[in-house]
């Protein structure tokens, strides 16, 4: 039987500064650190090659058996050596890995284990880039596996040697078809268990283990149905001789089927149900990337709270707790891999299958996932011949293991109706952000109608929206690019509003749930952070868009008063905003009752009188309640408000320009505010952008976000003194009157 020995104390740890002589590494200025650990958790923005290195030894107690390294995700670029020997190296950060080291084992000595990181840009292992941190580091813990020579092969994709498939028939009844990986003797049989919530068996099959498909039935078996009841069954796997067993596998896994229909959405085992989701990031701040089971435990804690019905594990393969608690709690799951962008490169794609190849065998068995993402905006750069093809071999890829599976693909705006990355996935979601990057919230309503008009046979959701909020900055008269709070809360009111009325979506993930790391990131009051998420980056704060979706969601009995963090208020009369699921919501002032407002989610009282000094807000309903202080000023607190340090690069002012800043952007002159469709119409401006950012040039699509909005994309190519010279020449050419 396999034994589990975790190695995860005592490594030491330092940036790699020297190069190998005869495959040996001497640490000289190494700190010892424990895993999980990354080197990027604070404000080390370092993205290079560090290295690992620990001690381990095993005795006679293991002589005869075979041992494995196990990697459970290891970020971007891992090389790893044992004893000065090397053992290979895996691309990619997300995966679990193995190594078999049984040839190259010290029995009876102490073993040296050096492991080499690096999360430097690489030309080939995606994510090439993206909006969020790429973390360096063993930031999910590392494993020696003792196992008989007969056993499951654990170096098979990082899987545990057993691929479990499984559906449900015409009539209701659960089909298993298993894949086996064994290495083993001849006669050697294997015995399948199937085992109920209850724990008992009520299946079993037996036969040789050379055997590598073997399917089985379960008649009538329970359902998974999602948060209504996520019914799950266990298989066991064993490799047995005649009174031995050499090695177990178990895992827990579900019967459903899944289908998307264009006009109506989604369907669980026959049952519409409406997507109702949020996207997550896996980092946490003090933690990074090198978050622990509890802090995983606690975001399902604030989803659960939430209400939420599924979750998007963006943007690439989540730690194995993660997909558990969505089994158990009932979550519909998008999984993805990281593929952001996508090249004209036969490298990257090969990466992206063998990341893709891990994602789905390492899952698969998970009744959770129900869509396998391949790619995520990666027409920032335009799009192509080559593009198409390699997504559709992507798709094929995940057919090819599960033919039945749902794939996805998470568009971003100026991708076309009539593009062919529309057609080519099982489900299209859209990043859209309406009244945030370009237009306003109601316009998203217009595009929703005229791409089911153009693509009524496409199953259309909203992967991505979303808005920035920096829980330091208020306004009573929120606008766009003020990192208000009450901003955030605003958009997502109206832009929910927008997309739950449509019946033909499968639904949509708002993004995000927390706030997260993005090292690129220098927006909005905060460094290094995206802040689109309901609850702060340390978990610590919900923020009042998080109750707007509470109240939409949840069964759970609340009432919340908006704006708490507003407190200093300079006008005599304010609007008390109040959320809560329950059907009518009273209030008092100092006291004094208000008559109260009856309706749904929002609740509005208006022009509330203030006294000088401390007003007490009291909500109140059904043995529900909430307070809150408010506090009557003389002058508005300039600490709420927002200033801009680079009016004339930061996002704040792409669509929105204040009256200082007309010699940035001059009036009826082009710039870096204007839509690609405007700077493509005109050659001596469009020339200029292919001066500046010839790459953009070559590869942008007509559209209407603006080129600044593109560039801010564009970073890691993009200086920003590159875009302020490109503006400098651009708002020299007048625009035709």
């Amino acid at each position: 039987m396999r034994e589990i020995y975790p190695l995860n104390t005592g490594w030491m740890f330092e940036k790699a500064n020297t190069v190998l002589e005869n495959n040996s590494y001497i640490m000289s200025s190494h700190e010892v650190v424990n895993l999980p650990h990354t080197w990027n958790a604070d404000d080390n923005n370092d993205r290079g090659k560090y290295v690992y290195q620990r001690n381990f030894s095993l005795g006679s107690k293991h002589a005869d058996q075979e041992i494995y390294i196990e990697f459970l995700g290891a970020n971007s670029v891992c090389q790893v050596y044992l004893n000065s020997t090397y053992l290979g190296e895996h691309r990619g950060g997300y995966s679990t890995f193995r190594f078999c080291i049984t040839q190259l084992v010290r029995w009876y000595d102490d073993n040296e284990l050096t492991v080499f990181l690096d999360n430097s840009p690489t030309e080939d292992v995606s994510p090439l880039a993206g909006d969020f941190t790429i973390y360096g580091g063993l930031y999910r813990g590392v494993n020696l596996i003792c196992t008989d020579k007969n056993h499951f092969d654990l170096g098979y994709y990082g899987t545990s040697g057993v691929i479990l498939r499984s559906e449900v028939d015409e009539k209701e009844n659960g089909i298993l078809h298993l894949e086996l990986h064994a290495k083993c003797d001849e006669g050697v049989r294997v015995q399948v268990s199937v085992l109920d919530e209850n724990h008992e068996t009520i299946e079993t099959k037996i036969a040789d283990a050379s055997e590598k498909h073997i399917s089985m039935k379960v008649e009538r078996p329970d359902l998974w149905q999602g948060k209504e009841k996520p019914c799950l069954y266990e298989l066991k796997a064993e490799l047995v001789g005649e009174d031995t067993v050499y090695d177990e596998v178990s895992l827990k896994f579900g019967f459903r089927a899944c289908s998307l229909h264009a006009e109506n959405g989604f369907y669980l085992n026959g049952k519409h149900l409406r997507i109702n989701g949020v996207a997550k990031h896996q980092d946490c701040e003090g933690y990074g990337n090198a978050v622990t089971p509890e802090v995983i435990r606690r975001d399902f804690d604030l989803i659960r709270e939430i209400g939420a019905n599924a979750v998007r594990l963006s943007h690439y393969q989540h730690d194995q707790l993660v997909y558990d608690l969505c089994d158990q709690e009932g979550y519909v799951v998008w999984a993805e891999i990281p593929m952001m962008s996508m090249p004209d490169s036969q490298s990257v794609l090969e990466n992206a299958e063998e990341q893709l190849k891990e994602l789905v065998l390492q899952n698969c068995h998970h009744p959770s996932v129900c869509f396998w993402g391949i790619q995520n905006e990666i027409a920032m750069g335009g799009e192509s011949i080559s593009m198409y093809r390699s997504v559709d071999e992507l798709n094929d890829a995940v057919h090819k293991i599960l033919p039945k599976a749902l794939t996805a693909s998470a568009n971003m705006y100026y991708v076309k109706n009539s593009s062919q990355l529309n057609q080519i996935t099982d489900m299209t979601g859209y990043n859209l952000y309406y009244g945030w990057y370009y237009g306003e919230t109601k316009d998203l309503e217009l595009w929703i109608e005229e791409f089911h008009k153009d693509n009524p046979q496409v199953p259309l959701g909203i992967s991505e929206y979303g808005a920035d909020a920096n829980l330091a900055f208020h306004s009573e008269r929120p606008k766009v690019k003020d990192y208000t709070e009450e901003f955030q809360s605003i958009y997502h009111e109206e832009t929910y509003r927008i997309i739950s009325d449509k019946p033909y979506l499968w639904g949509s993930f708002l993004w995000n749930m927390f706030d997260f790391g993005s090292a690129i990131r220098d927006e909005g009051g905060t460094k290094g952070k995206n802040c689109k998420g309901l609850v702060t980056f340390d978990r610590k704060i919900r923020k009042d868009a998080f109750y707007f979706y509470k109240a939409n969601w949840s069964k759970e009995p609340f009432i919340h008063i908006c704006e708490k963090r507003f407190i200093n208020r300079h006008e005599d009369l304010m609007d008390i905003k109040v959320y809560s699921n329950l059907s009518k919501v009273t209030v008092s002032v100092n006291g004094v009752e208000m008559e109260p407002v009856s309706g749904s989610v929002v609740f509005i009282f208006k022009n509330v009188a203030l006294k000088p000094g401390q007003n007490i807000i009291r909500a109140y309903q059904n043995g529900e309640e909430d307070q809150v202080v408010f506090v009557k000023v003389e002058e508005p607190d300039p600490s709420y408000v927002f200033v801009d340090p680079h009016p004339e690069i930061n996002v704040k002012n792409w669509f929105t320009q204040e009256q200082g800043e007309v010699d940035v952007f001059p009036e009826n002159f082009f710039s870096i505010l204007d839509s690609l469709d405007t700077l493509m119409a005109n050659e001596a401006a469009w020339n200029i952008v292919k001066k500046f950012a010839p790459k953009l040039a070559e590869r942008a699509v007509p559209g209407a976000v603006t080129l600044l909005w593109v560039c801010n994309k564009m970073k890691s190519v993009l200086s920003e003194e590159t875009v302020k010279k490109m503006n400098g020449e651009l708002i020299r050419i007048p625009k035709e009157q």
